[in-house]
Order: C-alpha cells, then sequence, then structure tokens
C-alpha cells in the first residue's frame, strides 16, 4: 500500500467545518507571485485522472507556507527535488525527495509534499514533518535560528487543522477508505505532536480511524488553543 521512508469525493461521512485562523484563508495570496502558486499547484496535482474520483483533493498549501516554499526554492538542491516530483518525470514515489529531506530536514519541501496527489506520499509527507518535530531535542541552533523553527512549527499546525476542517474524516470503499483512516491519523498525530498533547486516534487492527465527531470537535479546539499561547 505504501512503502515509508520515515515517513469527486465518494462519501463524505464526517468532516468539521469551522472559522480558519486569519493566516491559513483561502483565496489570492499576497505573499507569492501568482505565477508561483499556479505553478506549485501544477507540479503537486493529478494530471493523470487516477484519483480524481478515490479521495477528497489535497488541502493546498496555506499563503505562509507557499512563501517558505519559495524561498527554500533559491536552493539548486531542494528546487530540483521538488521539480522532480510530478508523475510526469516517473515515479513521484522513487523517494529521492524524502531522502533529501531526511538529510537535510527540509521543512517546506515535506510540507508541500503532505499536498501531492498522490495519498501515499502525502501520508509519507505527514510522517516525515512529524519527524522533523520529533528531533527537535537533538537540535542545537541559534536563537535567530529557534525563532525560525517555531514560525515553521505554528505554521505547519495551522495548515493540518485546516486539513481537518477541510477534509472528510472518513470515506466509503476498502482499501481507499484504509488509506484514508491512516493518513487522517497521520495528520492528527502530527498535530498533537507539534502541540504537546493527546488525542487518541487508535483504530482497530485494520487500521480504520476511531474518532467521533465531538472528540473531533475537542481536538480542534485544544490545537487552537495552542496556536494563542
Amino acid at each position: 500500500m505504501k512503502q515509508l521512508l520515515f515517513f469527486p469525493l465518494i462519501a463524505m461521512i464526517g468532516c468539521a467545518h469551522t472559522g480558519l485562523d486569519a493566516h491559513a484563508q483561502d483565496g489570492p495570496c499576497d505573499a507569492v507571485p501568482t505565477a508561483f502558486e499556479q505553478h506549485v499547484h501544477r507540479v503537486l496535482s493529478d494530471t493523470t485522472g487516477r484519483f480524481f474520483h478515490d479521495y477528497p483533493t489535497p488541502t493546498p498549501l496555506t499563503c505562509e507556507l507557499l512563501g517558505m516554499l519559495q524561498e527554500e526554492l533559491k536552493d539548486d538542491s531542494v528546487r530540483y527535488h521538488f521539480e522532480h516530483l510530478h508523475q510526469r518525470f516517473g515515479d513521484p514515489r522513487a523517494g529521492a525527495a524524502f531522502t533529501f529531506i531526511k538529510r537535510h530536514t527540509d521543512f517546506a519541501l515535506a510540507m508541500a509534499l503532505a499536498t501531492h496527489w498522490n495519498p501515499d506520499t502525502r501520508i509519507e509527507a505527514v510522517e516525515a514533518v512529524n519527524h522533523y518535530r520529533r528531533i527537535r531535542p537533538m537540535v542545537c541552533a541559534t536563537q535567530e535560528h529557534y525563532t525560525r523553527l517555531e514560525e515553521q512549527d505554528r505554521a505547519a499546525v495551522r495548515y493540518f487543522i485546516k486539513v481537518m476542517e477541510t477534509t472528510p474524516l472518513y470515506i466509503s470503499g476498502s482499501e481507499n477508505a484504509t488509506i484514508h483512516s491512516i493518513y487522517m491519523q497521520a495528520v492528527m498525530q502530527t498535530l498533537d505532536r507539534f502541540t504537546g498533547q493527546e488525542h487518541s486516534t487508535t483504530g482497530d487492527m485494520r487500521r480504520t480511524l476511531d474518532m467521533t465527531d465531538v472528540r473531533l470537535q475537542r481536538a480542534l479546539t485544544d490545537w487552537r488553543t495552542w496556536l494563542e499561547r
């Protein structure tokens, strides 16, 4: 189904629709040129139509994450791996980008992959972002660097909250439903990792997500409260 490296909708059974953080609003993004935003969308979207009817459309990058990605793409190595994510360059799950992310702890590239058209790649990317936060205690950096890391943390939390607000918890089907459950669990576990919280998402042996609407609303409140610190 998927190989972990460290890392129209069929049915909508549950989805949390609430107000978005001001930093994660939809619409025109003043932080980056429109042409750049469109290019990112083309690279990360599915032009084959393979998953058009299998999974919910991935939540796009927020403006602040687009700005971080634009800055990161000034690096030739990052730009090379990003440009080769599209299916026209071969298998987007080949692993080169994830190897780069793991070696360089590249936050912006991992977050971009979290919006990729391929559901397995999205899961790998979310787990890569989770790993990025997990190894924080081992990071030794200047105060300026830590400030930048905290900005990235908050950008990630805002984005993943937006995912929870715009993506159904469950979809119908068999394999697709299981993959989607793994994805949603990965998002919630990553939110807990960043915010230092615990909202159990343990499902059954088939990896089916177990999260009621009441528990989800409580979790969203807790994650937003962390942002307000």
